[in-house]
């Protein structure tokens, strides 16, 4: 009788051992596969970052080549159609013992239409591209906005050159382009501040007006621009948000890490 319970007693712990090791073995299959799954997921979350990234500089170069052709049309085109009817008018000038004020206006009109339109053509083009300084850039674009007298744009900033490549430079000046855009349709301000320094290993850019300011709300139906604008500051690794200022206007504010 003994002996049987015995038998009985180490049948029942052979068996617990057996339940428990398979058990643990089943644990062990399921903490591999989720670590598997796990690093398959962010493999494949890797994957499609490096592809987003991809296509938004191929999107990028794209834009940056139809800006360069459209450089060169404005410059051929429409720039010596602007020199032509300058030249019309300077003759016609010459032809006359005195000179009407309404031609004289005309005349410096078309002057400033030229260089400006010379100022954006230039913006365009690929050699621009190549040597591109945003400090010296944007201190051009802010020059031929103030020139209409419409706004007043001001520049500060601490450093003559910015340390990034010429590339992440271009994008960051679009970025600029686009919120300067977005605020003098939008908001119709008078006075928009611009101003870039760097603080702890990063590069601090804020654009702000006195305008007429934004609901918060509206940032869901987000247009072309803005989404633009969050696209490219992700493609450089940064941050933009848009914050109300204290006088009511609107804010742009991006940190982009520099290494």
């Amino acid at each position: 009788m003994f002996p049987v319970k015995q038998d009985l007693f180490v049948a029942v712990i052979f068996i617990s051992l057996l339940v428990i090791v398979m058990g643990l073995v089943v644990v062990a299959a399921v903490i591999s596969y989720k670590k598997k799954q796990d690093a398959y997921l962010h493999q494949l979350k890797l994957m499609k970052e490096d592809y987003d990234k991809q296509l938004m500089w191929s999107q990028i170069e794209m834009q940056e080549e139809a800006f360069a052709h459209l450089g060169q049309e404005l410059h051929d085109d429409i720039g010596q159609l602007l020199s032509s009817t300058k030249l019309l008018i300077n003759v016609t000038q010459r032809s006359m013992k005195e000179i009407p004020d309404t031609l004289q206006i005309a005349e410096n009109t078309l002057s400033t239409a030229i260089q400006h339109l010379r100022a954006l053509s230039k913006s365009f083009s690929r050699q621009w591209l190549d040597q591109f300084s945003l400090i010296d850039n944007l201190k051009t674009e802010v020059e031929r906005i103030n020139s209409s007298r419409e706004i007043k744009i001001t520049f500060t900033h601490e450093l003559m050159v910015l340390p990034l490549q010429a590339e992440p430079q271009i994008i960051l000046f679009r970025i600029i382009q686009e919120a300067i855009q977005n605020c003098i349709k939008h908001a119709r301000p008078q006075v928009i501040d611009i101003s870039i320094r760097v603080a702890a290993q990063q590069l601090i850019l804020i654009i702000a007006d006195d305008g007429s300011g934004f609901d918060k709300a509206s940032m869901s139906s987000k247009g072309m621009g803005i989404r633009n604008m969050q696209h490219r500051t992700n493609l450089l690794g940064g941050d933009i948000r848009w914050e109300v200022t204290t006088a009511g206007g609107t804010a742009v504010l991006i940190t982009l890490p520099l290494e």
